[in-house]
């Protein structure tokens, strides 16, 4: 997760290419974060620094809401469906938006089809995005915790059970 730096991963996957222009780079972002700071894909393009970006598009900011809701919370402002706007205005065509800055872009339906846009990313000469779609809501248990401070006292009783939760994982780390 890059300590939260959201934004940052295509400026960074760039930077690797740079330092190392023989190796191939690829960058891993989700929806959210790519609407941070997407221009370096562009950059990428300029400078003739071909990276792969694959984005995950879960249409909002899923993992913030998982942690959201992990503090005990009800989920707020960050998923598109729960936006206070129009969240069928928001349905963003990453693939076309990669193409307007210069790069290639493509949107898949599966693993399958991601599998075979890498390979052809791999041989592409210039920059790549390839879309794939995700569930906001599901998420991978890697054994890791994200301590994530939850308040001590709350009138929410989600919240309180998730206070015990967190202090129970706290007791757990190394330091």
């Amino acid at each position: 997760y890059g300590f939260s730096c959201m934004g940052y991963e295509i400026a960074g996957g760039l930077g690797v290419k740079m330092a190392s222009p023989e190796r191939d780079v690829i960058v891993v972002v989700g929806d959210g974060s790519y609407m941070m700071m997407n221009s370096e894909l562009a950059t990428s393009v300029m400078l003739n620094q071909k990276i792969v970006v694959v984005l995950l598009d879960n249409r909002g900011f899923g993992c913030i809401n998982r942690l959201q809701q992990g503090t005990g919370n009800a989920p707020f402002n960050n998923l598109l469906e729960n936006c206070a706007g129009e969240p069928e205005a928001m349905q963003i065509d990453f693939a076309g938006h990669a193409r307007a800055m210069g790069a290639n872009g493509e949107k898949v339906a599966d693993l399958e089809a991601l599998e075979t846009a890498l390979l052809r990313a791999k041989k592409a000469s210039k920059s790549t995005l390839i879309c794939i779609d995700t569930d906001p809501h599901e998420t991978t248990d890697n054994g890791s915790w994200w301590d994530v401070a939850i308040p001590q006292v709350s009138e929410r009783d989600t919240v309180n059970l998730a206070h015990a939760e967190y202090i129970d994982n706290q007791a757990k780390q190394p330091y």
